[in-house]
């Protein structure tokens, strides 16, 4: 059995404009920088085994702050945020959103990654972690739209989930078991 602990990176300018980010590589903003040093206060990493990290900037600030040197950090691409195509750096228009995440739809339109897509890389990492890394306590760093992936492959879904009905906070910690 794997423990796993999912975070969310801290807060970005764009995450403050409400603008869409996707694989824009942005930068943690000062109040992103503090939600990561605050929650390294709790995040006890003598327990963790070993750190995944989406290898954008935003995620790397936060994986450094959270662990510095006590762990090693895995940059993985395949943890990336959900690439958003032509609306990356756009307002987030929430029509839209509802859009990319309705599982019949599944929108792939102006260049967007679709929703089966992301879940089924989702699921490919959960399998490798699985595989590679048996009976490890895990911390994963990475997005909002990766992360929603992530859960609703831990907790199943179908054509008629309401993917819209979790939506990680930065610098928040997730915990699960997976076998």
């Amino acid at each position: 059995m794997n423990k796993i602990y999912i975070v969310r990176h801290g807060k970005t300018d764009w995450n403050g404009k409400g603008l869409l980010q996707g694989t824009t590589d942005i930068e943690l903003n000062e109040e992103g920088i503090n939600q990561a040093k605050e929650l390294a206060k709790n995040l006890d990493v003598s327990k963790i085994d070993i750190c995944f990290c989406s290898p954008l900037k935003r995620t790397k600030q936060t994986a450094e702050i959270l662990v510095g040197n006590k762990l090693k950090i895995i940059y993985d691409p395949m943890i990336v945020e959900r690439f958003f195509g032509d609306y990356e750096g756009k307002p987030i228009n929430f029509d839209l959103i509802e859009q990319q995440w309705n599982y019949k739809l599944n929108d792939s339109s102006h260049n967007i990654e679709s929703l089966k897509d992301c879940l089924s890389r989702a699921q490919q990492f959960l399998v490798k972690i699985k595989k590679e890394y048996p009976n490890k306590t895990i911390l994963i760093i990475s997005h909002g739209s990766f992360i929603k992936a992530l859960y609703f492959n831990l907790i199943g879904y179908n054509e008629n989930t309401d993917f819209l009905s979790f939506n990680p906070q930065n610098s928040v910690v997730y915990e699960y078991e997976i076998n």
